[in-house]
């Protein structure tokens, strides 16, 4: 029951002004997912070789997003110069009259793009040390790899996302966490470290360029680990 109208007074200045009505906007969108998992065994089991079987599970997954522009929500105004001529085009104002609105502006921005994401885990089956143990023994090698990326079809450039990797496992009997990640970008740079809309490959580099890392380690302690065992002696 609120919504705004702008326009340029005379020596230039922008005059908001509340119009007492009842007005509305729709706005739609579509998104769509697809996922699997795979699964993979190597090795064989009951071989005398210390890493009996190798576990591999994949999650692909891919999904579809499409965001229309709803501009017809949009107006432009003027801004009047003091001598009571026009400005130039640059001065030309774009806005909604849904600003400042309880349920927010429509998207003027079309967006139309693909996710793609591959997860993976790695278990393996060893030898137990325990010669009595009768079952091998389970332990972890990669609790999660993941690989993120996105295609822009409504970009005129630079329509590939960067590469997003990463990954975690526990060792130690899983008291110590290690946790990774890197970016990656397909895109070359310019002379002046500008990212242009050129493979980096394609511009005498590697396949990807590596943006940004981080490694993070945490070991966990617990006070049962400090206490000692009282023994008795006869």
């Amino acid at each position: 029951f609120n919504t705004i109208n702008k326009y340029s007074d005379e020596d230039g200045n922008v005059i908001t002004e509340d119009l007492k009505q009842f007005d509305r906007f729709f706005t739609y969108n579509f998104s769509t997912s697809l996922g699997t998992t795979l699964y993979g065994m190597f090795g064989k089991e009951g071989s005398t070789s210390r890493i009996q079987q190798v576990r591999h599970v994949m999650t692909p997954s891919i999904s579809y997003n499409i965001n229309p522009a709803f501009d017809q929500y949009y107006d432009t105004f003027e801004i009047i110069n003091a001598d009571g001529d026009t400005a130039d085009e640059i001065e030309r104002q774009e806005y909604t009259r849904f600003e400042g609105s309880l349920f927010g502006t429509p998207n003027k921005t079309f967006s139309s793009s693909m996710g793609i994401s591959l997860g993976n885990n790695f278990e393996a089956k060893v030898r137990d040390k325990d010669s009595t143990a009768t079952e091998p023994k389970k332990i972890k090698l990669l609790n999660n790899l993941n690989f993120s990326t996105s295609y822009n079809f409504a970009g005129d450039s630079l329509q590939w996302s960067p590469l997003r990797v990463s990954g975690g496992t526990t060792i130690l009997k899983d008291k110590m966490n290690i946790n990774f990640g890197m970016v990656l970008d397909p895109y070359a740079l310019d002379n002046n470290n500008s990212k242009i809309d050129k493979f980096n490959i394609d511009n005498g580099g590697s396949l990807f360029r590596l943006t940004s890392a981080n490694l993070n380690l945490s070991y966990s302690l617990s006070s049962k680990e400090f206490e000692g065992s009282d023994q008795k002696q006869d």
